[in-house]
């Protein structure tokens, strides 16, 4: 039987040589379009329904290129702050103010005189600074230094007036504490994890027990706050110089996997005590009545992957941001995606602007929202094959390793080099 394969290929070890040769190629043209038409800029990929107004988005960032960036329903960039290593919460405050949440890594040398020896390389300094968009001066910050960048960053913080005096609450993820200071930085009251929960004996004052990452005063003198790694929603009720625990959602203990939440991030308190979480190491994004009862869902890994905010607009419609697929979505009220920006650098958190800012106007985020069954809304989303959702977490992971473009193309990359390999070891046994 005659080869349909080309006589110049030849056979057997120089056929397959020239077969893995020309896959190799394949896989680099493959590799080196995708880089090039990947976007250096946000882009819209969804318009189905454009928002009426502009949308902040915080950018983690994979190789410590964190910024906030603020981008039109056309996806433009009309402002953006990139004096940091991490981004992780972006609040705007009014028309020209935003609150940035950031870490950024200091060499040893430069950082104080107990971090220098540490045992860890570099140190970390948390930073909370409020913004003046117009010029990007910051007109107030307050911040501390901490072993390492990696699980002892500041993620998120909180603005409120006790008595019209400012006050700002953070949460300390590297010392497993909550804590508010005054506009004068002076510590008005702290609570430490250890106060109400007992380390496991194996972990270490430095090794990441609570991962408490968020926090948001729901009302006067009382606080919530997402335990990520408990899988634990919790409520800390702060009267005079006492703090007391109260569990909202989940085990309320470092355990493993949660029956309802997995290492969930930015929880958000709607109205009738309503809860809408982003549930990260499910794909998902839920809502919890009052009981505890999941209301609404919305994601699966074959629509999110690894989402870590979720706003619900006062339209009924839902922001969410979908970290490792590098994108922004708005989730209408059927459950379908009406506009989507991909951003790129890893987004952690995105606030939709008012239209105007009119006296008490303030941006999207935790305050009473429509719920649920309010609104009418629909599940929305799908679970991905076990291809999709593995495939998507290579990709992921990638993203953090490879140069900036090349992540997305891991898998064309992977092939080419097996193609290579092989091409070299027929080649060799060809010549022989």
């Amino acid at each position: 039987m005659t080869s349909a394969l080309p006589a110049w290929l030849g056979s057997g070890h120089e056929r397959r040589a020239k077969l893995f040769a020309c896959f190799a190629l394949a896989s680099l043209l493959v590799t080196t379009v995708g880089v090039i038409a990947a976007p250096d800029q946000p882009r819209v990929t969804v318009a189905d329904q454009r928002p009426d107004s502009n949308t902040l988005v915080a950018l983690q960032g994979y190789h410590d290129e964190g910024r906030a960036i603020e981008v039109t329903p056309d996806g433009d960039v009309v402002w953006e702050y990139a004096k940091t290593d991490d981004m992780f919460d972006v609040e705007a405050l009014g028309p020209d103010r935003v609150q940035l949440s950031t870490a950024t890594e200091v060499p040893d040398e430069q950082c104080p005189a107990r971090f220098q020896n540490d045992g860890f390389e570099n140190c970390v300094r948390n930073s909370l600074r409020i913004v003046e968009q117009s010029n990007n001066e910051i007109l107030w910050e307050y911040a501390w230094y901490d072993v390492e960048l990696h699980e002892h960053e500041l993620h998120d913080a909180d603005h409120y007036t006790v008595d019209g005096e400012d006050r700002w609450v953070m949460v300390d993820m590297g010392n497993d504490r909550v804590f508010a200071v005054n506009r004068q930085k002076e510590i008005v009251w702290q609570w430490n994890a250890s106060d109400t929960y007992d380390r496991p004996a194996d972990m270490g004052p430095e090794s990441d027990w609570t991962h408490v990452n968020d926090v948001d005063r729901i009302r006067p003198g009382v606080f919530q706050i997402s335990l990520r790694n408990f899988d634990t929603v919790a409520e800390l009720h702060v009267e005079n110089d006492s703090v007391t625990v109260e569990p909202v959602v989940g085990p309320n203990q470092f355990a493993g996997k949660g029956e309802k939440l997995y290492e969930q991030h930015n929880p958000d308190r709607l109205a009738n005590g309503h809860l809408l979480v982003a549930d990260s190491e499910r794909d998902r994004i839920v809502e919890f009545d009052r009981s505890g009862k999941v209301v609404w869902k919305f994601g699966g890994s074959g629509t999110l992957n690894w989402p870590r905010d979720a706003d619900r607009l006062a339209s009924g419609h839902t922001l969410v941001t979908d970290s490792y697929n590098d994108r922004v979505v708005e989730v209408d009220e059927s459950g379908t995606v009406v506009w989507a920006v991909e951003t790129g650098s890893l987004p952690y958190e995105a606030d939709r602007l008012p239209v105007e800012w009119s006296d008490g106007a303030r941006a999207e985020g935790s305050a009473d929202r429509p719920t649920a069954p309010e609104a009418k809304l629909a599940d929305g989303g799908r679970d991905g094959s076990f291809l999709e959702r593995y495939g998507g977490f290579v990709v992921a992971m990638a993203k953090y390793v490879l140069p900036t473009g090349l992540g997305e193309q891991v898998f064309s990359i992977l092939f080419g080099v097996v193609s290579l390999f092989g091409a070299v070891i027929e080649g060799v046994r060809w010549r022989k």
